[in-house]
């Protein structure tokens, strides 16, 4: 074989190679980025809430403040209109329990399940308790 043509195959084997460790790489970085990765310290600090729905065909609508300590529990205070009936400071509190897929159960008046979005910066919600259609966003306060 001359040298040219062992020149030119010695330089696409070490391309090729390249190219495939180079793909390999970018692949690993996107599946981390895709794969997330949560617990309960991921919404550790303050949240704003907004939640509007129906418990028990009872129109309901709340906003209010919730602090997650890190650990599993947080508590807060809210303004509440159940049915036009205006309740303010009401104090809540309760537990929370965060998967690793970034889930998040919580646990106080009733019971909700939702998704952390943006490294914890929102939470989409719903609350999961029998004859409610309840849904909400937590917003991480700066």
């Amino acid at each position: 074989m001359n040298f040219k043509i062992q020149g030119f195959f010695t330089t696409l084997i070490i391309g090729t190679v390249s190219a495939l460790t180079i793909s390999d790489a970018i692949s690993q970085k996107v599946n981390a980025e895709a794969t997330p990765s949560c617990n309960n310290a991921t919404i550790k600090g303050s949240y704003g809430i907004n939640f509007t729905g129906t418990f028990a065909a009872t129109p309901l609508a709340e906003v209010g403040f919730y602090k997650f300590n890190g650990t599993g529990s947080f508590q807060g205070t809210v303004a509440q209109s159940t049915d036009g009936t205006i309740s303010t400071n009401k104090a809540v509190s309760g537990l929370y329990s965060v998967k690793q897929d970034c889930t998040v159960l919580i646990y106080g008046d009733g019971s909700l399940s939702g998704i952390i979005v943006d490294g914890g910066k929102e939470i989409f919600l719903i609350q999961t308790d029998p004859g409610s259609v309840i849904t909400g966003t937590f917003k991480k306060v700066n």
